[in-house]
């Protein structure tokens, strides 16, 4: 029995004498592989931000793009209401002057109407008068 604990203890000496250095290679070995997949979890987030950078990239572009193409339509319509608007309120002026004019003219053919009808009515009165004094003579 003396013989089996001293070979345990001399195998066990053995065994610690190689063991930390087998167990610091394992720890290397460990660390290595931990790294490696560090590595390449890091690679695989990198190639998903390179991806989302490059479409995020063409997107802006795209959308910066369109904006400016929406600038220059908007600017080039609100260009042409503003046109629109000075020729419509030119054409409104001028309506109103036409109407203003025509109410006079309305105005001064009524007046000379009236002032014709007043005068075919006195000369009319006139004539009767003198028709009848004839039929009478």
């Amino acid at each position: 029995m003396q013989l089996i604990l001293a070979a345990t203890v001399i195998s066990s000496a053995a065994a610690s004498h190689a063991n930390p250095i087998r167990r610091v290679v394992s720890l290397l070995q460990a660390m290595q592989d931990k790294i490696e997949e560090e590595g390449k979890r890091q690679d695989k987030q990198m190639d998903k931000f390179t991806c989302y950078c490059k479409h995020n990239t063409v997107d802006l572009k795209d959308s910066i793009s369109q904006g400016k193409e929406t600038i220059e339509l908007l600017g080039s319509k609100i260009e042409a209401a503003t046109n629109g608007k000075a020729q419509a309120e030119a054409e409104l002026a001028q309506a109103k002057e036409d109407r203003a004019e025509a109410q006079k003219t309305l105005a001064d053919a009524e007046a000379t109407r009236e002032k014709e009808a007043a005068e075919f009515a006195a000369e009319s009165g006139e004539m009767k008068a003198n028709i009848e004094a004839m039929g009478k003579a």
